[in-house]
């Protein structure tokens, strides 16, 4: 998959969360975050947004490689004008709907 440059908004909306710990979603709120994405883009006639790094994969994803999936979302979701959606979605999460960074 295409890596995309994000803007300084996506940007500091990942660099928000990352300062506090916070990695990526856990499984069951990424996929919530992908399919209010995913309807989005069906209604705008867009195309999909990258799926999380969870299933039919040969090997199993880093956290790194899971938080440039992560990065890839909010990449297209900002060229999409939806950062605004991502960031109410991630406002409303708890604390433990978050993977840890490593420290």
């Amino acid at each position: 998959m295409p890596s995309f440059r994000t803007s300084s908004n996506g940007r500091r909306l990942l660099v928000h969360h990352r300062l506090r710990g916070r990695a990526y979603p856990t499984l069951p709120y990424w996929e919530r975050l992908h399919l209010m994405l995913l309807e989005e883009a069906e209604k705008r006639g867009k195309t999909p947004p990258p799926a999380p790094l969870v299933h039919g994969l040969e090997s199993e994803p880093t956290k790194a490689d899971r938080m440039e999936r992560l990065d890839e979302q909010v990449s297209w979701a900002d060229r999409n004008q939806l950062l605004h959606r991502i960031q109410m979605f991630f406002d409303a999460m708890p604390a433990s709907a978050w993977v840890e960074t490593d420290k």
